[in-house]
């Protein structure tokens, strides 16, 4: 009887440890961005917000021959997988860019992207290709910084804009996603998000990024 008693106490003792672990691994495999710190939108602007920063408005992007122009020097596994979906140079100009700021955000090779069915959906921190309806071909890359509003409008940030980085400086600024609708838009735009699909869009990221009339 004393025997039973033990091997009870151990069984549940030996459960109660287990349970704990797998709790633990349960968190650990919280999706998490380059900071460490869980993906959400809010967490992806302080992201954007410290990127802005880092690489203020007016900053020299360009192409590989714009005189002193910055470049891509992150690792980028997973954005320039996603570049090369296209293909898009991952280093300089726009996809470059766009792939360093992706990084800063996502990682390196963490959080792989997945092309966004819906585009109302775009969220902080997704990838805007700006694609030739005729051609195939891309025409430019971008950031977004929030979702699309009721009239289906956003701020963005991008690089190689007139050689250089660009940030929101007016409320006016902002793309549409109605311009590349319909038959006779010369472009569509297509969106990758490295959001994971346990974290949801919500919507709380409308007019996330205010600009200040000037």
């Amino acid at each position: 009887m004393k025997k039973r008693y033990l091997k009870l106490v151990f069984a549940l003792l030996m459960g109660t440890a287990l349970l704990g672990g797998g709790t633990a691994f349960a968190a650990e495999s919280v999706p998490t961005l380059a900071n460490e710190k869980p993906v959400t939108e809010e967490t992806v602007l302080e992201q954007l917000h410290q990127i802005e920063k880092d690489w203020p408005q007016d900053t020299i992007w360009g192409t590989s021959k714009t005189p002193g122009t910055h470049k891509n020097d992150v690792p980028s596994t997973e954005a320039q997988r996603i570049m090369d979906m296209y293909p898009v140079d991952s280093t300089y100009a726009c996809g470059g860019y766009a792939a360093m700021v992706s990084s800063l955000i996502f990682g390196d090779a963490e959080n792989p992207g997945r092309k966004l069915e819906d585009t109302s959906q775009i969220r902080p921190g997704d990838i805007i290709f700006l694609v030739n309806n005729a051609t195939g071909k891309v025409w430019h890359v971008m950031i977004a910084l929030e979702s699309p509003d009721e009239v289906h409008a956003f701020q963005y940030t991008d690089g190689n804009h007139g050689g250089h980085v660009h940030w929101p400086q007016s409320p006016y600024g902002k793309e549409n996603l109605d311009c590349y609708r319909g038959e006779k838009a010369k472009y569509r735009l297509e969106a990758w998000t490295r959001y994971p699909e346990s974290v949801p869009y919500t919507g709380s990221s409308v007019n996330a990024w205010p600009v200040e009339n000037s």
